[in-house]
């Protein structure tokens, strides 16, 4: 991406899991080899994603990255700041990062109105939405066509408050991650409740079928679990009027 950046140095430290992380490259260094930035990182393991993983040795600015870390830690970056980024999206989903500071995701400039609301995501472990990008971290995001958004330091946050289409929706959580289903949701809002690719070697991920968060009426679950246990909670909401009842059933 076309990045501007001011001549001082600043230093960020990039906190990691063990296992697999979403990355990205916050700060303009000499040299963007992955080793070099993130040391601790695992051998061969930096891919990027571009309709699908592609493996990487050296990290651009404004793309994410799955890297894999054998422990858990931090690594510094240290190098001259980025406060402006120009990102170019593709239709879809886009693994992408941001700048040298926090930004508010309502603060990036959109001029197309290409990002869907609500699909900012980060990963710990899993997927979980954010409202804002931390430097040095990844992050997907949805986009309704092609084009580009500017992530700068400094920008207001557009006030939007989006409709929860999901209000009073009956949820079903497994491992802490959050299914919703039996409400309606108007057929424009609907990419909102998507969830992004899976990635084969992640822990843990729950969605349903069509890769999304919610469902009207029935629907398959696809979970993804390597631990023993999977601890399944529910809260059904149903009108006193209504005569219907849910059930959950395995093959």
């Amino acid at each position: 991406g076309l990045y501007s950046s001011s001549q001082e140095e600043a230093s960020v430290a990039v906190e990691h899991l063990n296992d697999w992380n979403l990355v990205g490259l916050p700060i303009i260094v000499e040299d963007s080899y992955y080793l070099t930035v993130f040391p601790d990182a695992i051998e061969g393991t930096l891919d990027s994603f571009e309709i699908s993983y592609i493996q990487e040795s050296t990290l651009d600015h404004g793309n994410g990255y799955w890297l894999r870390f054998d422990s858990e830690g931090s690594n510094t970056i240290t190098g001259a700041p980025i406060s402006s980024l120009t990102v170019q999206l593709s239709e879809d989903w886009n693994l992408i990062s941001g700048i040298t500071s926090v930004v508010d995701v309502n603060s990036i400039s959109d001029p197309d109105e290409l990002i869907i609301p609500g699909t900012f995501f980060g990963f710990s472990g899993g997927y979980f939405e954010v409202t804002e990008l931390e430097p040095g971290q990844g992050y997907w995001v949805r986009s309704a066509g092609e084009g580009s958004i500017t992530i700068s330091s400094g920008m207001r946050a557009k006030s939007r408050e989006p409709i929860n289409h999901l209000e009073g929706a009956s949820t079903l959580t497994f491992n802490g991650q959050t299914l919703y289903f039996g409400m309606e949701i108007p057929a424009e809002s609907s990419l909102s409740y998507s969830l992004p690719p899976t990635f084969p070697q992640m822990a843990f991920d729950v969605r349903f079928n069509g890769d999304m968060k919610y469902t009207v009426e029935s629907g398959d679950i696809e979970v993804l679990n390597t631990s023993d246990n999977l601890t399944i909670s529910y809260d059904i909401v149903i009108n006193a009027g209504e005569h219907m009842n849910w059930m959950l059933t395995s093959e």
